[in-house]
């Protein structure tokens, strides 16, 4: 049995992972949470810690009295703010009697690309919570790298905690602004599945390694949009977005996009669209290596073009 302590926990990918890890009663987990209750029902062997993240001698002190051995970060979105909140977070832990092990909020692609490949001006706060972690040679760790969330190709119809980021290629409007050509190759991998390899990892009796790998398919978004459009059965509008433009910060609106200029500002929302088109279009989002999800055959990843059927097809 793991006790394990979530930051970020009471929504998107933190609330996957509460849900898969208290699966079966094995681990006990911990939701760290600003809060002293959560907003959802749970198991037994869920339990909420109010948490100030700022009170770095008290973050201590709640992992220890609970017995924290593993830490996992989901904290978003990557303002300064909430960097500090994960590298006390990451201190606390090093400092810990009982933690040894920490995961933090990665979630995606490798942060350390330059800007040719991933122009996110916050990703020196993911640096720098990497380079927070390797003064702790005590403290074990691993950066978790699983492409895009296919999540958002099956929204609204899918099981997800995800915010309806839904990326390029708008299934429910039916258009699409596909980066670059669209036959550049991309990791994607459902946030179930994502959880189902964290628990093996937290299950784990082996060292860690730096980064672990996971690609539940890797197709392009050209695949995408045919699958998308055998689905629906009606083609769709599309138009492409050039290498160039995307540098340039400019990327073609969808419908889908209108619900997230509530949660960032419009502009700050298409930046980081174009961003995350740059490293798609740059292969950022495919990953050189052994992928982890190749250890556990018996852990079926979900398919892109399975998913989209399921979840699309018959459906407006």
């Amino acid at each position: 049995m793991v006790r394990i302590a979530i930051a970020g926990g009471t929504g998107g990918l933190g609330r996957t992972l509460v849900d898969e890890l208290c699966k079966g009663g094995e681990h006990t987990t911990f939701v760290l949470s600003r809060k002293s209750q959560l907003p959802f029902e749970v198991s037994s062997n869920v339990h909420c810690l109010a948490t100030d993240y700022g009170n770095l001698q008290g973050l201590r002190g709640l992992l220890d009295s609970n017995n924290i051995h593993t830490v996992i970060s989901t904290l978003n979105p990557p303002t300064p703010e909430v960097h500090t909140s994960q590298n006390n977070l990451i201190q606390a832990s090093a400092e810990s009697r009982t933690v040894k092990r920490f995961i933090p909020s990665e979630w995606g692609i490798d942060y350390f690309s330059d800007d040719e490949h991933v122009p996110l001006p916050w990703k020196i706060l993911k640096r720098q919570s990497i380079s927070q972690l390797k003064k702790y040679p005590n403290l074990e760790y691993t950066m978790v790298y699983n492409g895009y969330f296919m999540d958002y190709f099956g929204m609204p119809h899918c099981q997800s905690h995800m915010l309806p980021e839904i990326p390029y290629i708008d299934i429910a409007a039916a258009k699409a602004a596909i980066p670059g050509t669209g036959d550049e190759k991309v990791s994607l991998t459902y946030t179930k599945d994502v959880a189902k390899l964290v628990r093996k990892l937290v299950e784990s009796e082996e060292r860690w390694p730096v980064q672990t790998l996971i690609a539940g398919d890797v197709v392009t978004f050209n695949g995408i949009l045919e699958a998308a459009e055998q689905a629906r059965g009606i083609k769709f509008d599309v138009v492409h977005d050039s290498l160039q433009d995307l540098r340039q910060g400019k990327v073609t609106e969808i419908p889908a996009y209108g619900p997230m200029y509530e949660v960032f500002s419009k502009e700050v929302f298409l930046e980081m669209t174009a961003a995350f088109a740059v490293a798609m279009v740059t292969g950022v989002f495919v990953f050189d290596g052994k992928h982890f999800n190749e250890q556990y055959p018996e852990i079926r990843m979900t398919k892109l073009r399975d998913f989209i059927m399921t979840h699309w097809s018959g459906k407006h």
